[in-house]
Formats: C-alpha cells, structure tokens, sequence
C-alpha cells in the first residue's frame, strides 16, 4: 500500500452481546439490541472479514480480538464463535485473544476452556473497594469479581482490572490497586467517566478541570510509592488522558498515554453489526452486514474527519501540548458537548476556570487536512490531485450504428458501447475513420475503454496509434462523482473527493475492494458482452472468480472468435 494509510496494527473490541446479569449505574448499555444480535453465521463472517482486512493491509502484528458485552459468555453459542476465532489464531492469523467480563462468570472449567480455545488475556470491571463497587455494579458483586480473578490467575491467563473514574470512587484507586496487585493482577487501567448511556445522567460525578489535573499528579504518586514498596504494578491511564502530556511533556514522562487511536487503528462492534469508532464514541460509522471493515475504513467520511486534526478546536490546534495530548478524549468531548471536534471538557489549559457551557460546532467544515502522523505510515503526500476539468468530464457511450451523429462539442470521454453484432472488422474500420477524423478536427477528446481486438484486422492494430487504458486505475468508468462524493462502479461508495483526491490512491483503494466482491462481478461486467465472448482485456488479470451468467444471458449467440 503506497497511498492509502496503513493501520500499524488493528484492535477488534467486539461487543458481542446486550445481555447482562449486571445493571452497572454509569453502563452504555443499550437493550433494544438484544433483539438485534447478529446469528451465529453472521459471526463467523464479521471474523473472516477482520481477517481478510488484517490481510489486505498487511498487518502482521497487534492483531486483537476483544470479546466484550454486557457479559460475553451470555451470547447465544459463545463457544462455538470462541472456537471460529480460536482456529484463526492457531494459523497465525490472530495474535491475542482477550474476554472482558464482570468476573463472575467464571469458574475453573470455564477458565480452562477459555485457554484450549486461545484466550491469552483477560479482563475485569471493578469500580473501587467493596462498598463502592457494590453501590455502582450491585450488591455482592465485589466478591464475585475478586473470587472471579483469583480463579483467573491461578489457571495462568494474564489479567487487567478497569475502572472508571469518578468523584465517588477515585479515592479508592490505590487501595483497590493494591489489592489487585496483591492477588496477582497485572496492572490497572483508569478511565475518567464518559457522559454517554446511564451515564448521561452523571455529569455530575466528573471530575473538573483542575480535579483532573490533580488526579494525574496523584496517579504518578501512586506507582512511586507501590515502587518504593517494591509492588511490581502500574495505575494507567485509558487512551482518552493523552492530555496528561501537557503536565510531563518529552519522554521522560513517569506515566506513558498515547493518545486516542480510535479512528486509526480500532473497530468497535456493536451486538447489531453497526460499527462505531469506539463504545464510548457512538458515532455509527457503517454496519458490517452491508459493508466490509475495509469500505468502513476507507470509505467512511466520519472516519476521515476523526483523523484530520484541522477539524479539533481552535484552543487544541493551538496548544503547545498538540502532538502528545490530540485533543484529549474525543468520546469525552462527544458526551458533554455532543461533538468529538470539541476540546475535552477536563482539560485545564482549555478550561482553567472549570467547565465550560459553551457551544462547539457539530460537524466538521475544513477542506485543509492534516493527519497525525504518528498513525499513518506509507501516505504520500506529493500525489498531484485530480485535476478541475478532470472532475467534469462528461463519458459519451457510442453505438456503432450512431457513430456519424456525435456531435464534436459532446464529446470528453468516449467509450464505444459494443454489442455481439459489432465485434467484426467492419466496425473497428467504422471507430478508426471515426477517430481520426476526430484528431483532424482538432477535438479534444480520450477513449475510456480497452477495445477488443477481434474488431480489427493486423494491420489496423499496426496503425491504431490512439492511447487507451491500461489497466482499471485507467477507466473512465471506475468512478464517478455525486457532490463530490466518489462513486465507484461497483455502485459503491467512496469518500468525499478531498479525503482521497488522486487516482493512484482512488485506484489502490478499488483494488483492495476488489476481494470483497468474490465471486460477483462489478455489475457493469456482469451483462458485459467482452465478459460473456471471454475477450475481456482484463480477465486474465482479475482476481475476481467467474460467476454463471442469469438465464436470460445464456440465450446470447456466441460466434468463433480468433481474439
């Protein structure tokens, strides 16, 4: 790939189900997709589709698949999915496997299976210490989760904790962290709450600007004094506190963030198939029951806006703390401001006077793009974009029988529209004479087809000196534009032209969609004479497998051709 934007790595964090035996009072959790799930088929295919996108973009490392809820184990055969995915990882298509659950799902035999089916990291929702936990995900439901990672650890599976960070529990962070440490657990992610879901109803619970700001300085403490104890553990932030960089800027930060990377290198998907770009982001982005991951990537205009960093704020455009903060947390943004180009709400250089009522502009209205950097390897830059008379190009189909009443001012494009009784010599004599009389009149014009060659005799073809194309990044007819939105001809959508303005990248892109469509055929090729003779020039170079023609095709009379 040596024009689109090459994912470093790629993270499924797959919400595989609505069912849950917990009501978390700050949960996203949404019940009118319970009814809504995908089958068990459809399953299999959402895996075979994440892998063929890791295939495409030739990512070989950093491949995950997290199996997330409500509570996972709860989704109509759950093992038989794990297994699906568990093969693909065993021929090393897959790297890790990792289960988010409330850790009371668990027992021995249930952990053991997890391991035989590839499972290599798991995860547990803890809010604080008993009587907190208790108060936000129900009463004895902290000794479920505890038992639940004691039963985790001693099998051997490698495990996190997370909590999401509110006023009500930050004060038991360390104490919870301790005791996780002391039980074998890993580490600790710590999220600040995001005002989407139940958890709309919290913006009270918070933390300000300044509280945020003293809330990095206390997590620092904590993993001073657990490595002063010797306590071999970390406190972490989650991806939405890239803003922390502004208090330790350069690297040698004590705490290391890298920043939302949600619109770059991670799928969220929801029970129903729609895919988002984060759960705590819910902006749908496509579903993969219509779309492939690889259109939803490259095709979404949603995406492309997450990743230009000329839609943010003026005040983060601005911020000296750009490069490592990136806004800060876009899904925190989204809840309390209802759009994710918004500073976040928690950041004291944006807001030193506390939170703030004012009011940011939904949607994106930039045509400068930037991206960072950082996430993007293999974009060129230096690609010269489709020029303006380009874009107005008109494509005039020509029937061989109406070749003498083309007028030259209609003509931009031109593409002979040839049918079974026009593939003899006569007619390529007829688009010859035709032509040249063209170039002799001065009319500027192209062909946007490759011609047979069984309309021409020898020493026609030795004279036909007229350029055509090559191969489909050449075509004039693989894409069209619809108010600057690209159009494919497969009917398929692209994004807008701004986000994708050269043809080398257009056609790169096409190409990579070209295995989604196996075994169809682009529809133009479906009814296309060349396809059905076998004189396609393009059919001993494409990828794409045959498929038996509808009955009504099968009634064309095919002639003897030496082409």
């Amino acid at each position: 790939m040596l024009y689109l934007p090459k994912p470093h790595s790629c993270h499924l964090q797959w919400h595989i189900t609505e069912k849950c035996n917990f009501r978390c009072t700050h949960c996203y959790l949404n019940e009118d997709y319970i009814k809504q799930e995908l089958s068990t088929e459809e399953c299999f295919a959402v895996v075979d589709n994440y892998v063929d996108f890791c295939k495409k973009t030739d990512i070989k490392h950093n491949r995950n698949i997290s199996l997330t809820g409500g509570e996972p184990i709860l989704k109509k055969d759950w093992w038989t999915i794990l297994e699906y995915i568990g093969n693909y990882k065993k021929r090393g298509f897959v790297d890790k496997i990792c289960v988010m659950t409330n850790g009371s799902t668990v027992d021995d035999n249930i952990i053991k299976r997890y391991i035989s089916l590839g499972v290599n990291y798991m995860q547990i929702s803890v809010e604080g210490m008993e009587e907190i936990n208790n108060q936000i995900r129900g009463k004895g439901n902290f000794e479920k989760a505890i038992n639940g990672a004691k039963m985790i650890i001693k099998n051997g599976v490698p495990l996190s904790f997370s909590l999401t960070l509110t006023k009500k529990n930050k004060q038991d962070v360390e104490s919870l962290a301790r005791l996780a440490a002391e039980i074998g657990v890993r580490g600790m992610g710590v999220g600040r709450i995001v005002p989407i879901g139940m958890g709309a109803q919290m913006k009270e619970l918070m933390l300000t600007p300044q509280e945020t700001k003293e809330w990095f300085l206390e997590c620092e403490g904590i993993n001073e004094r657990f490595r002063r104890d010797n306590i071999n553990f970390r406190v972490d932030f989650h991806c939405s506190d890239g803003m922390y960089q502004a208090l330790r800027p350069g690297a040698n930060s004590p705490q290391t963030i890298h920043g939302c990377s949600t619109p770059f290198d991670v799928f969220t998907l929801l029970p129903n198939g729609d895919v988002v770009p984060c759960r705590r982001l819910p902006i749908v982005v496509g579903n993969i029951k219509k779309q492939s991951f690889m259109e939803i990537h490259y095709s979404s205009n949603k995406i492309w806006n997450l990743k230009n960093w000329e839609n943010r704020a003026d005040v983060c455009k601005t911020c000296d703390s750009l490069n490592q903060c990136r806004g800060g947390g876009m899904c925190i943004a989204y809840g309390y401001f209802g759009t994710p180009y918004a500073p976040d709400p928690d950041c004291w250089k944006a807001f030193p006077d506390g939170f703030s009522k004012k009011e940011y502009q939904e949607e994106p209205d930039s045509d400068k793009i930037t991206y960072f950097k950082r996430y993007i390897n293999n974009l060129r830059f230096d690609l010269n974009p489709i020029l303006e008379e380009e874009k107005k190009k008109k494509i005039r189909k020509i029937k061989i029988d109406k070749i003498g009443k083309v007028k030259d001012s209609e003509i931009d494009v031109l593409v002979f529209d040839l049918e079974e009784k026009d593939l003899n010599v006569d007619s390529g004599n007829k688009i010859i004479k035709f032509l040249h009389g063209l170039e002799e009149r001065k009319v500027n014009f192209r062909i946007g087809q490759k011609l047979p060659p069984c309309i021409f005799d020898v020493q026609s073809i030795k004279e036909f000196k007229f350029k055509m194309p090559n191969n489909c990044f050449e075509c004039s007819n693989m894409f069209h534009l619809e108010n600057k939105r690209i159009i494919f001809c497969n009917d398929r959508k692209g994004p807008d032209l701004k986000f994708m303005n050269s043809a080398e990248q257009i056609g790169e892109y096409v190409n990579l969609l070209k295995d989604y469509d196996e075994p169809a055929y682009f529809k133009k090729c479906q009814t296309c004479v060349h396809k059905i003779r076998g004189t396609c020039f393009y059919l001993k170079n494409c990828r794409l497998k045959p498929k038996e023609p509808k009955e009504d095709l099968k009634l064309i009379q095919v002639t003897a051709c030496g082409c």
